[in-house]
């Protein structure tokens, strides 16, 4: 077996992790994509950064306690490469679940920025009781969204 084979099989797996994460937060689907209020940038890194991070971090995670995690990737040692390297469920479930993990981690720091932002701009606006109603039951990007409103009025 090829050795690229288990990394793809387990990058794969991690992605589906990061697919998972995007379908239970609330980014759901989006475009990779930049908001803006005032002078801070925030970037969303949609599906896509979902999906880039649940396969980066299987990789990794496999790296490091996966098949070749002992392996020499320069000089030689005696007897290594004799046996065949295989991929496990256990090895494709643990890549799935250190994909959501890796994803949800990029959706936190995202979040927390979109609801710092958020903050500041509803206050440095106009108080309004209906709006600190609606941003109070919000998901982070809808609270950002209320209160850039608010900050452009």
């Amino acid at each position: 077996m090829s050795m690229l084979m288990p990394i793809g099989i387990i990058m794969a797996s991690g992605a589906v992790g990061g697919i998972i994460n995007a379908l239970v937060s609330d980014n759901g689907f989006i475009k990779p994509r930049e908001e803006t209020a005032g002078d801070v940038t925030i970037i969303r890194p949609g599906f896509a950064g979902n999906i880039l991070l649940g396969a980066a971090a299987a990789f990794i995670s496999w790296g490091l306690y996966g098949a070749f995690s002992n392996a020499v990737v320069y000089g030689s040692v005696a007897g290594v490469g004799s046996e065949e390297i295989t991929v496990s469920i256990s090895a494709i479930a643990g890549a799935v679940l250190v994909g959501i993990g890796g994803a949800r981690w990029l959706t936190n720091e995202v979040d927390k920025k979109l609801l710092r932002t958020a903050a500041a701009a509803a206050a440095a606006s106009k108080a309004s009781f209906d709006d600190s109603q609606k941003i109070a039951v919000a998901t982070p990007a809808q609270a950002f969204n209320i209160a850039k409103k608010m900050y452009q009025e």
